[in-house]
Formats: structure tokens, C-alpha cells, sequence
């Protein structure tokens, strides 16, 4: 007489009979997918010419900062505690100073520092006295005083470089719309450009003295000849001290001396390299380089100290890829050459090392 099977043994013993099969699908299975490829930073130019850039990384957020202790792990996993993420919004400008990233946010009303050197995030302008309203232009001082211009208080405000509040100069009746701030390479004087307005032949560049805040002097108006300006928007100082003022509505670069007497002028409308669409920020580095990004492009320019176009980065992208951009705006290099791209619209900083500089060269040295 046959044995019988019950209806759950014939389910095991069924199911047991396909664990081979189900094996071998799980382990073909697995062999089908392709390992991810490894990332590849992208250099700049591209082959075949000489790479002389290297795209380092984004900072968008406070852990591509923050180093996460022993403590911090158990308390997300034994207290079930939640990990706080902040990070950009609507960021404008960039200042690096010694492995301190600092960049305005005009939706969130303050100044997001991204601290690489000490794997540190912190935000400054939050509370009174130093509270912020529309964060625009900022640079940090060779005494490490960091200055930010306001479009909304029209007063520059400076904070130590741990975000300490110290002082504000400037007011309503000297401003119109401050919308960017530069410092002399010995900290002794700041320059901040007024935009101005439709109606406003304030469309000029105001000097102060850096400690005091008293009123020097006042560079340009509107207009079109040389020293004038039609709604100029940020600037830098060179090392030399040569003041660098972007012209937006003038399609230009204008150069002027200490004194404020002018230069020279770079630059003109067009869809070409070498010219402008839309010139928004700008930067010089330690060899009197100047860099100027422009937001139609999706790019910045490399210029010598002459205006003469040496390389571009970057082109209109959708995703936020690295060197991609669509709304591109602050640009800062630091003391190691680094360079550092604000884009609004996929609310990053893109950060690029010198191809001759090592990652963990410079800032981070400091760790």
C-alpha cells in the first residue's frame, strides 16, 4: 500500500526540491547586474589638452561636512534619535577663508558655513545683534574678518571669522541696493557696489575704511564711458590691490587702481568666450587671475591681469552634475587655489582643485 504524504509534507518536500533551482536564478541573477561604475572627477580642460582643474566636490548640505563621533552613532541607533540635515536654500555668494566655506542665503537669511577644514557646520546672522535680512555679497579679510552686504538693511555687517558679531557700517541714505563687498588684500579698506536702481544714477562703487566705517570715497555713476557703470553687481580686489568691478548691464569687466582711477575694461555682449551674456560673479586669485562667472553661460571665465581669456568651466546642465549649472552666481578661490561656484538654482557650492594640488593639500591640512 502506497504511503500517504500529507498536504503540508508535499508542500515542503515541493519546496525543497526548488531550493536548487532558486539558487542558481538568485546567484544568475545577481552575476546579470554590472557593478556601478566608479565615479570619475572630471578635469578641466578636457583631454587632450593639459588638465590643469579637477572638480573636488559639492556642498550642498551640513553632512558633506560634519564627521559623525562614536557618541553621535549610538545615539541614532540606541535612542532611535533623528540626525538634523540643514543646508542651502537659495545661496548667492562665496567666500573661503583657511578651509571655511562661507556663502549667503538670501531665503534663509543668514550666512551657511560649510567649516572643511574642522568638519563643522554653522550659520552666522541668526540672532540680534548681527541678525540678517537679505544677505547678497560677502568676502572674508586677510585679518579674518568676514563682511557681508545687505541689500534689504542697506548696511554691511561684520563677524569674526567664528561668526561673532562685531560691527555695521553704511546706511539708507549712502545705499541703494548693496549687493556685493570687497576687501583690500591688508584689511584696511572695503569696497561695496551699489547697483542702484531704473531710475537711480547711484550705480556706483562706495570706499570705507574696513575698521572704522567711515565714508572715503565714492567710484563711478551710471553710465557708459570708462569708470562708469550700468548696474554693476559684485567685485574683487586683486593681490596687487587693483579693484575688479563687474558690469552687468554693460556687458564688462572695469579695473580700477587703489585711488579708484580707472584701468582698464574687459569684455563685451556676446555668445562667445572672452565675451558676456550675463556676468554675475567674480573672483581673483593669488597670481592676479580673474574669474567671472556668467549665468546665461552656465559657466565661469579665467582671465589674466590684462583681460585676456585663458580657460572656461562649466556649461548649462540639467541634474546638478558637477560643473553643471543653471542659475550660477558667487565664484571665491581660496589661498590653495581652490576654486568655489555657487549655483542657486540646484543650491550648491562645485569646488575645484588645481590639478597639481593634492586632495587633503591645504585646508585640510589643518584637521
Amino acid at each position: 500500500m502506497p504511503h500517504k504524504i500529507s498536504g503540508a509534507g508535499a508542500a515542503r518536500r515541493g519546496f525543497l526540491s526548488l531550493l536548487p533551482l532558486l539558487f542558481m536564478a538568485v546567484v544568475a541573477g545577481c552575476a546579470s547586474v554590472p557593478p556601478a561604475p566608479e565615479f570619475v572627477p572630471p578635469v578641466f580642460p578636457s583631454p587632450p589638452d593639459p588638465a590643469r582643474f579637477i572638480f573636488e566636490r559639492s556642498l550642498s548640505f551640513s553632512d558633506n561636512v560634519e564627521t559623525t563621533t562614536r557618541g553621535d552613532r549610538f545615539r541614532l541607533f540606541a535612542l532611535g534619535e533623528q540626525k538634523t540635515v540643514k543646508g542651502l536654500i537659495k545661496p548667492f555668494g562665496v567666500a573661503a577663508y583657511r578651509g571655511q566655506v562661507y556663502v549667503t542665503d538670501t531665503a534663509q537669511r543668514l550666512v551657511v558655513v560649510f567649516d572643511i577644514a574642522h568638519g563643522r557646520y554653522r550659520e552666522i546672522g541668526v540672532d540680534k545683534p548681527g541678525q540678517l535680512t537679505k544677505p547678497m555679497g560677502i568676502d572674508v579679510s586677510s585679518l579674518g574678518e568676514v563682511f557681508v552686504s545687505d541689500m534689504t538693511l542697506r548696511q554691511i555687517f561684520v563677524y569674526t571669522s567664528e561668526g561673532k558679531y562685531l560691527r555695521t557700517f553704511g546706511n539708507k541714505t549712502l545705499f541703494n541696493r548693496p549687493s556685493g563687498v570687497a576687501v583690500s588684500p591688508d584689511g584696511t579698506r572695503a569696497y561695496v557696489v551699489d547697483t542702484g536702481g531704473v531710475e537711480s544714477d547711484a550705480h556706483q562703487v562706495l570706499v570705507f575704511d574696513a575698521q572704522s566705517g567711515a565714508h572715503l570715497q565714492t567710484i563711478g555713476k551710471r553710465g557708459i564711458k570708462d569708470g562708469e557703470f550700468n548696474m554693476p553687481l559684485q567685485a574683487a580686489v586683486a593681490p596687487d590691490g587693483t579693484l575688479y568691478v563687474v558690469d552687468k548691464g554693460n556687458f564688462r569687466v572695469q579695473a580700477f587702481n587703489p585711488d579708484g582711477s580707472f584701468v582698464r575694461a574687459f569684455g563685451s555682449a556676446g555668445r562667445f568666450p572672452g565675451q558676456f551674456a550675463s556676468p554675475k560673479g567674480i573672483a581673483t586669485d593669488a597670481q592676479g587671475n580673474i574669474y567671472v562667472v556668467d549665468t546665461a553661460f552656465g559657466n565661469f571665465q579665467i582671465f589674466n591681469s590684462q583681460g585676456q581669456l585663458l580657460m572656461f568651466i562649466g556649461e548649462r546642465g540639467a541634474g546638478g552634475a558637477p560643473a553643471k549649472y543653471m542659475l550660477p552666481a558667487g565664484i571665491d578661490v581660496d589661498e590653495d587655489g581652490r576654486i568655489y561656484m555657487v549655483d542657486q538654482f540646484f543650491r550648491k557650492v562645485d569646488v575645484f582643485r588645481p590639478i597639481a594640488l593634492q586632495a587633503y593639500e591645504g585646508y585640510a591640512g589643518d584637521k
